[in-house]
């Protein structure tokens, strides 16, 4: 399969640990494409991809929106509830670049997978409240559309860190070798999955 990975920094691979080249060795069998850019918010990766292009893929990972994330934990701090229309109408807007992003995909790959937006952080802090609401709005948007599947990573690293594994961030965000190891292991079985219904729906005549 060609699978094209679109995001920031997480994706790219710095500042922190990269799990793509974790994929990489896992998978050598499949076409890899790495598509990610430190520092690019939803729409970013929108204006990026639209510009540069992408080529048909079997699947698609578009795994963005921590940026906006924290980006509206700084403006949540700086206006300590006092501007909370602003808040809600910036988060608007997210949902509808990340809408046209997803369509954008859709029509370059058979299937999508919208990694969700997380902070690895204390429980309660401002980081991971503002990345659990995006994170809300982007997975309903995700399983709302024909030929897209939500992937939340959070379940995964709370077993590895239940199992004594982390620290998996250096800032919450940017992973570790364990953080990297994690998710290097939550996309390949992902894609072993996907991998494998497709070539049952070969066999089948599907």
């Amino acid at each position: 399969m060609r699978i094209a990975f679109l995001g920031d920094s997480l994706t790219e691979g710095w500042p922190g640990a990269a799990y793509f080249p974790l994929l990489q060795k896992r998978l050598p069998r499949h076409e890899l494409l790495n598509v990610g850019r430190a520092g690019d918010t939803v729409a970013d990766l929108l204006h990026r991809v639209t510009h540069h292009g992408l080529a048909p893929v079997d699947v698609a990972f578009i795994w963005i929106g921590v940026n906006d994330a924290l980006m509206g934990a700084w403006d949540a701090v700086g206006n300590r509830g006092e501007n909370d229309w602003d808040c809600a109408e910036r988060l608007v807007r997210i949902r509808g670049d990340y809408e046209k992003l997803v369509e954008w995909t859709t029509a370059r790959a058979s299937l999508i997978v919208c990694v969700r937006p997380m902070v690895l952080e204390a429980d309660g802090s401002v980081w991971q409240e503002q990345a659990d609401e995006l994170g809300d709005v982007l997975a309903q948007l995700a399983g709302a559309r024909s030929g897209a599947r939500e992937l939340d990573l959070r379940p995964a690293f709370a077993a590895a860190g239940g199992a004594g594994g982390g620290p998996f961030t250096t800032d919450g965000v940017h992973f570790t070798d364990a953080g990297a190891l994690v998710v290097a292991g939550s996309l390949t079985a992902v894609i072993e999955e996907i991998d494998r219904g497709a070539v049952a729906a070969a066999d089948t005549g599907g």
